[in-house]
């Protein structure tokens, strides 16, 4: 549960892109699986859930991000 928390939080700080822990549980599970594919493969993954509400939580995004939305 805290990788994905922590795939989240990622997502927001590096790509801008502000998703739900259930999103980040599909971009750790990708993370894992890049490792043992090609470097041409092609991945395609759906973040099907927002941040939004985990943003009144503190501690979900570093201070630095909170501070921006």
């Amino acid at each position: 549960a805290e990788e994905a928390r922590e795939m989240a939080r990622r997502s927001a700080r590096e790509e801008g892109v502000l998703v739900g822990v259930s999103s980040g549980a599909s971009l750790a599970a990708i993370a894992k699986k890049l490792r043992e594919l090609k470097s041409d493969a092609r991945v395609l993954g759906f973040n099907y859930d927002t941040g939004e509400r985990y943003l009144s939580i503190e501690g979900f995004l570093p201070a630095e991000a909170a501070a921006s939305t």
